[in-house]
């Protein structure tokens, strides 16, 4: 099931952000296995603005959230945890966050993500998203990159992608 998080399910959100950094030991992005939790605060006006969602099986496996931009909605992360990858819930999560960019009448979903690694530029292929580089990478996904840059992420690896509503 997919619903809007509440503040509640924050600790659980923060259980599902340390377990899916554990895909990442042994790949290039093995320093994403310990990264810092996303802030609290960051979380929070997500929700207040119906922009995150989980995936709740017993608990909450994943979630989804997204921060408006000029040129629509950019997906900020999605995380499921790692007992519960490959069970759809990253896919539902993704359904939900283009279905509510969609109803805000945004003319596309941005995200930027691992180019290389299967469960990510290519899952999003997969949904319909495709790579953008040069002078067609949206402003937003432009400071984006250059935040992850600065924060460690390879360039070799990272990548813009967009669906066109």
């Amino acid at each position: 099931m997919i619903r809007l998080a509440h503040p509640a399910d924050l600790p659980a959100v923060h259980d599902v952000e340390v377990s899916a950094g554990t895909v990442f030991v042994g790949t290039h992005m093995d320093f994403a296995a310990n990264h810092a939790p996303n802030d609290r605060d960051t979380l929070l006006a997500a929700i207040d603005r119906r922009l995150m969602w989980v995936a709740v099986a017993d608990d909450v496996v994943g979630f989804l959230f997204a921060e408006p931009c000029a040129e629509g909605l950019y997906l900020r992360e999605l995380a499921v945890a790692a007992p519960h990858q490959q069970q759809g819930h990253g896919r539902a999560l993704m359904a939900t966050g283009i279905a509510a960019a969609r109803e805000r009448g945004d003319r596309m979903v941005i995200l930027t993500t691992d180019r290389s690694l299967a469960w990510n530029a290519p899952f999003y292929t997969r949904l319909g998203f495709r790579i953008v580089e040069g002078d067609a990478i949206p402003a937003e996904a432009q400071r984006r990159l250059a935040g992850q840059y600065a924060a460690g992420f390879s360039p070799e690896h990272r990548c813009a992608m967009i669906l066109d509503l």
